[in-house]
């Protein structure tokens, strides 16, 4: 093919390349990555075609995955064969930000480390002379607004991501100013500013550990709980790198690692025991002969309760013991999600499936309910909520297809709970009794006053100053709990039980209900 076929190409791929589409998007970068490594002399053509759309993309908060890798090396590539000057390219990557969300601030953060990695010298170390000097200005002026702008943001980012790619501390004095930047930063109002240095100084880690693991170990053992935590985050990025294949080899420096979130396992802060379990976890992906005989060690040391004569001091063992399992717990989530080897796994999982037999409620359930510290806010995680609907609609299929095969008595408590779960879960279990009044009613007739109380509860829920999709999801949820009373109210021997009787004839009493009543009524 030659230029002019080249740059048809060129155009027509320039036109597709989307956020909306980015499987699209991916195979369009990659193909023009293609065609300017086998023709250089293209390079005008993706610069006027393709570079446009990928700026645009650059700063979509939507891009992720293969389409971002796809985006990074195309930019690079721009650099290395001159298709564009860095300086033009670095300038019109750092205007994206301005009405860019703050979300998208990562990528642009990773573009700009990306190109700035493979341009000489002078142009990498101009790029991180002029992020030091403007995180030190904003550091010495210390107001919130300073802190917490989208440029202070980008400069960290971009700090950590260049880190990644390249040894800073080969640049004298860098490393060691970007490393008080970085603790600095903790100690900021901005939520922002103290995770993007948190996150950028794990980053930087990966290409200069030999400086930057040192101080974050340091800290680690002199700093407050809450920097703990921001530290703990630096360290889970520096692992998560080593376990995406960045940086050198990190099993030197595990002997060191290890004792330091061992300490933190027992720490009564969820947050920093679950920062804690997931370096564990991404740890023993790394290097599982080293660090399951570890957890295993802990769960030796820790799973069963000690006696005392001081009651206090026991209760005290005991909760210590209890939150040093659940790290392990959820370490070993971590790593089987992480796909730690399996053969070195399950020499040790017998003993790891020891912490199911804990008497302790809170181990038990591995706290399957737990909240995430996402800076302004906190989120509540419900782990086992997939595995609850996975297990509806498990018995659905079974109950539709293999009736005789289920002890169906033996789920009707089952199914009473879900009733009172969340949203998602009690539409599952109105579907499953509506379908069991018709083909089980003895089984249904059996539980019917079981059913009464989440039934209700569904049909109490307060509406509050809900309007629009809210307004009318909450009424459809209501509605379903309305159309499982009424089925139920038709079966046979139902009305016997004078728990339900009652609550059907109160609820067909109410005015609220009776619109919903009719419609449900004119489908039968």
């Amino acid at each position: 093919m030659n230029e002019v076929l080249f740059e048809v190409v060129l155009k027509e791929l320039g036109g597709i390349i989307v956020d909306s589409d980015l499987h699209i998007s991916h195979l369009s970068l990659r193909t023009s990555s293609s065609i300017l490594r086998v023709c250089s002399a293209s390079g005008p053509s993706v610069k006027l075609h393709v570079l446009p759309a990928c700026l645009e993309l650059s700063s979509s908060p939507l891009l992720r995955d293969q389409a971002l890798k796809s985006l990074l090396e195309l930019l690079e590539q721009l650099i290395t064969s001159n298709a564009v000057a860095f300086d033009e390219l670095l300038s019109a990557l750092q205007g994206r930000l301005s009405g860019t969300e703050k979300l998208s601030v990562s990528n642009l953060a990773k573009c700009i480390a990306a190109i700035t990695s493979v341009t000489t010298v002078e142009n990498r170390e101009a790029v991180v002379g002029d992020i030091i000097g403007s995180l030190e200005s904003a550091l010495a002026q210390g107001s919130d607004d300073a802190m917490g702008s989208k440029e202070i943001q980008l400069s960290l980012l971009t700090s950590g991501e260049l880190g990644r790619l390249v040894d800073l501390s080969a640049v004298a004095g860098v490393a060691d100013r970007l490393q008080n930047i970085y603790l600095t930063s903790f100690d900021s109002t901005s939520e922002e500013a103290k995770h993007s240095a948190a996150y950028a100084l794990g980053r930087a880690s990966v290409g200069s550990m030999s400086v930057f693991l040192p101080a974050i170990l340091t800290a680690l053992e002199q700093n407050s709980e809450k920097k703990q935590y921001l530290l703990l985050s630096a360290l889970r990025e520096l692992i998560h790198c080593h376990q995406l294949g960045d940086g050198g080899d990190i099993s030197s420096s595990v002997p060191e690692i290890l004792p330091h979130l061992i300490k933190h396992a027992s720490d009564k802060e969820e947050g920093v025991r679950t920062m804690s379990a997931e370096c564990l976890g991404s740890l023993a992906c790394l290097h599982p002969s080293v660090v399951f005989p570890t957890l295993r060690d802990l769960v030796v040391k820790h799973g069963s309760t000690s006696t005392s004569g001081d009651a206090s001091s026991e209760s005290a063992e005991t909760n210590g013991d209890a939150l040093v399992c659940w790290t392990v717990a959820t370490s070993i989530k971590f790593a089987i999600a992480g796909r730690a080897d399996a053969k070195v796994l399950s020499e040790y999982m017998p003993s790891f499936l020891v912490l199911l037999q804990n008497d302790d409620l809170s181990l038990a359930v591995l706290n399957l309910k737990r909240v995430v510290d996402l800076g302004p806010f906190k989120h509540t995680v419900d782990d086992a909520l997939p595995t609850r609907k996975s297990t509806l609609s498990i018995f659905s299929k079974c109950l539709e297809n293999c009736p005789g095969s289920l002890d169906i008595p033996m789920f009707m408590p089952i199914l009473a709970k879900a009733l009172e779960d969340v949203e998602d879960v009690q539409l599952q279990a109105h579907h499953i009794v509506i379908s069991m009044c018709a083909h089980h009613p003895l089984s249904v007739i059996s539980a019917v006053e079981s059913f009464v109380e989440p039934l209700e509860k569904t049909l109490n829920k307060k509406k509050g100053q809900k309007t629009g999709t809210e307004l009318e999801r909450l009424n459809d949820w209501i509605k379903s709990g309305l159309r499982v009373m009424v089925t139920l109210s038709h079966v046979d021997g139902s009305m016997s039980c004078r728990k339900f009787a009652e609550f059907v004839e109160r609820t067909k009493k109410n005015v609220k209900y009776q619109s919903m009543l009719e419609s449900i009524a004119e489908e039968r």
